[in-house]
């Protein structure tokens, strides 16, 4: 299994992205694909499918699956798309949990906003028909 990618595909998932970007008012962020250094052999302990610097308006995503190099779905990299740009709108803050000042990437106000975008982006005309 070599690094074999779909131009296509890539062209495809930056288009999603970039309507992404516009539709929930976020401008200048650039898409960059994950490449790992070896597909289809070893043991897949981490499964990360994108991840995102808060001061780099960057973000970078895996459009295939790590052992069979197969496509991912639509919905998964939209949802991926906004789950890393929720990153840039609501950082992370110090919350109070379990009896202690903890920081929190993931923090009950990120994901009541991750919900907004996902319903936001599922209203949209053009990225609405790709959820299930």
């Amino acid at each position: 299994m070599s690094d074999i990618v779909d131009p296509r595909y890539e062209a495809f998932v930056e288009h999603l992205f970039q309507r992404t970007c516009l539709v929930l008012d976020m401008r200048g962020f650039m898409l960059k694909p994950l490449r790992r250094r070896l597909r289809g052999t070893g043991k897949y302990r981490t499964l990360m499918y994108g991840y995102t610097r808060i001061g780099v308006r960057e973000i970078t995503i895996d459009f295939y699956t790590p052992k069979t190099m197969k496509p991912r779905k639509t919905d998964a990299i939209l949802r991926v798309i906004c789950h890393e740009l929720t990153h840039h709108q609501s950082p992370p803050r110090v919350c109070w949990y379990k009896g202690r000042f903890m920081r929190m990437d993931h923090h009950p106000r990120f994901w009541r906003k991750y919900k907004k975008n996902v319903e936001c982006i599922s209203k949209d005309d053009i990225l609405g028909q790709y959820f299930s």
